[in-house]
């Protein structure tokens, strides 16, 4: 059966048998997921911190813009557990990435305004995007899935910069090839719009669909710039629609708060 060609990003899925699973290749600044063995003290308190229980599905309160400066260790441990999503939903070791116990500053290696539609689909999730810190994975079922991920720039400008740039890319992307298995190609399209706000901040969701294996492929992903920070999370289907339960934004609004508790411990 055809599967999407395995590449760094969060948003490239692997479909065989009827089963999705979200893969991640080599990353291009990054290091493998740290165990949580190797995460600092602080890091490891962030990722115990309680969150709602059940994520928020109503209104949420304003919250105070994302500040400081975590490495991509400490940023791994603001990521939600999979005990927040429904039963059946598991983390996925193949999908989790971080840029390491260091700040990685620099020049994006695949700026939004110059980067191919099909490179942004391989890369998003992984390194490379003028950040000085990142974290992603992936939570789980059989056709479905959550990506969720922070990027963490060294100024608020460059981070609203990065979430403003997804619309102009959509604009340009309406339709393109991706690679699949072998030396095949599926066509995706893409389209962004404004979201709902996420704790006082504006988001921005683009939508991905596809066809693979005969089955329509989507991923729904909404964008939350927040001080240094980009909160990103999508929900993933394959031969069903992206899940909905919890919402995105509940999603986004709890990693909000957990980078807010793992900043101040660190």
């Amino acid at each position: 059966m055809p599967r999407l060609r395995p590449g760094p990003g969060l948003a490239v899925l692997a479909v065989a048998a009827g089963t999705l699973v979200a893969v991640t290749g080599c990353s291009t600044k990054g290091t493998p997921y740290a165990t949580p063995s190797s995460h600092s003290p602080s890091a490891t308190s962030a990722a115990t911190a309680p969150t709602t229980g059940s994520l928020p599905t109503a209104s949420m309160t304003p919250l105070p813009a994302a500040a400081g400066q975590l490495t991509g260790t400490e940023l791994a441990s603001v990521l939600l557990p999979a005990s927040d999503f429904p039963a059946g939903f598991t983390v996925s070791s193949s999908a989790a990435t971080n840029s390491g116990g260091s700040l990685t500053p620099g020049p994006a290696q695949y700026p939004l305004a110059t980067i191919s539609c099909s490179e942004f689909v391989q890369h998003l999730g992984s390194t490379g995007f003028g950040e000085t810190a990142m974290a992603a994975d992936s939570i789980v079922n059989a056709d479905q899935a959550y990506d969720q991920a922070v990027y963490q720039f060294s100024s608020a400008a460059e981070a609203s910069a990065f979430a403003a740039g997804i619309s102009p890319l959509a604009g340009r992307c309406p339709s393109f090839s991706a690679p699949v298995s072998g030396s095949t190609t599926t066509t995706m399209r893409m389209k962004a719009a404004p979201g709902d706000s996420v704790g006082g901040r504006p988001t921005v969701e683009l939508v991905q669909t596809a066809t693979a294996d005969g089955s329509a492929l989507t991923l729904d992903t909404l964008f939350a710039a927040s001080g240094v920070d980009v909160f990103v999370v999508s929900g993933v289907g394959f031969g069903k629609g992206a899940p909905v339960v919890p919402a995105k934004e509940a999603v986004i609004y709890n990693l909000m708060k957990r980078q807010a508790a793992a900043a101040v411990l660190g």
